[in-house]
């Protein structure tokens, strides 16, 4: 995975949060995943065309509610369907911004789909490394995951 790559993902996450949520967040150190992190929902995109991967979006309880709560503009006090629905939607959004600037990659996105479960693991292409960079706010942090692999 090349570093121009990633790039677009971070610029994506940082502009759709400013606009969308009207919140700043602010990237950490990237790292290479070894186990699962502490995450309890996930939105997760696919990826394909030169290369094949997933994109996942993954927030602590806390962190997914108040952000939902803040995108859809009403008070939520319990992870249900809506937040699911926002969750999805923020990664789908990222992703498709992302994906403007990965022209030269030919890329399609898949719909989101979104993982529930205290510290759960979406799996990645087992010969590609997954790329974390963790994002802190004023309502919590997330990490993002991107896993990409040539075809």
């Amino acid at each position: 995975m090349k570093a121009e790559h990633i790039n677009p993902f971070l610029k994506s996450t940082i502009e759709t949060f400013k606009t969308m949520v009207g919140l700043t967040v602010t990237p950490g150190k990237l790292y290479l995943r070894k186990e699962p992190g502490n995450s309890d929902i996930s939105g997760v995109i696919g990826l394909s065309g030169d290369i094949r991967g997933a994109v996942v979006m993954a927030y602590p309880l806390d962190t997914a509610i108040k952000l939902s709560s803040k995108f859809m503009g009403e008070e939520i006090k319990e992870l249900n369907a809506a937040v699911a629905d926002c969750i999805g939607e923020l990664a789908n959004i990222i992703t498709g911004f992302a994906k403007k600037d990965l022209q030269s990659l030919h890329l399609s996105i898949s719909l989101p789909s979104i993982v529930r479960g205290q510290n759960h693991v979406v799996d990645m292409p087992k010969d590609a490394p997954v790329m974390c960079i963790p994002f802190e706010s004023e309502m919590g942090g997330f990490i993002m995951e991107i896993s990409m692999v040539d075809k």
